[in-house]
């Protein structure tokens, strides 16, 4: 629904609610009018206020004669009529120019924009609050991530120094195995003919039982 361009007749209804400036500002404010809007609407309700009762007009009357006076004399036929005294009437109040206190105005629109600053600075530490525990949740994630990193380095040291640890083990458990196999080499024809000569003495020995 469009907003009238200066709402008078709703300050005037606020009015004979009871309403006093400051409240019909509030109340204004929180249907969209401006500022500007609001003052053009106190000013000519003030005017319309002053212009719709100007006061009444008081009614010259004539004096009425006193008790047992005689009543005032009838011109005769034949004298000149006098002339009649018209009353005037009592010129028009002018209305008065519509009081506005600009500075209760101007503290109100100082007392809203004040409020409104401190909403607005609330929500901004808020805001500011909020950021500096994201970059505190930030840090630690980090610091964890480095704690995590560092000990997969040193995993990574442990498992190597492992390695090369076995596998020089093993080469020299190579090595030994392959002195070994020389030396059985050596040793299993010399022992093969031990055994052929064993052989021989035993069978000697039992043809000459």
């Amino acid at each position: 629904m469009a907003v009238p361009s200066v709402p008078v007749q709703r300050v005037v209804d606020l009015r004979q609610q009871g309403a006093d400036n400051n409240r019909i500002i509030e109340v204004l404010r929180s249907e969209n009018y401006s500022f500007q809007q609001i003052r053009d609407a106190i000013q000519q309700a003030d005017i319309k206020k002053n212009v719709a009762s100007p006061g009444t007009p008081v009614q010259q009357q004539m004096p009425s004669p006193p008790m047992g006076s005689p009543p005032p004399s009838q011109p005769s036929m034949g004298a000149a009529p006098q002339p009649v005294q018209q009353a005037m009437p009592a010129p028009t109040p002018m209305p008065n120019k519509p009081m506005v206190d600009l500075d209760e105005i101007q503290r109100v629109l100082e007392e809203i924009i004040a409020e409104k600053w401190k909403d607005s600075e609330k929500t901004i530490n808020q805001i500011l609050e909020w950021r500096a525990m994201v970059n505190t949740k930030i840090k630690e994630f980090d610091a964890r991530i480095n704690e995590f990193s560092n000990r997969i380095d040193a995993l990574n040291t442990v498992l190597g120094q492992k390695a090369e640890a076995f596998n020089e083990t093993m080469q020299n458990v190579d090595t030994e195995i392959r002195a070994l196999e020389k030396a059985l080499n050596k040793l299993v024809p010399t022992l093969s003919d031990n055994i052929s000569e064993l052989k021989g003495l035993v069978t000697n020995i039992n043809k000459k039982d």
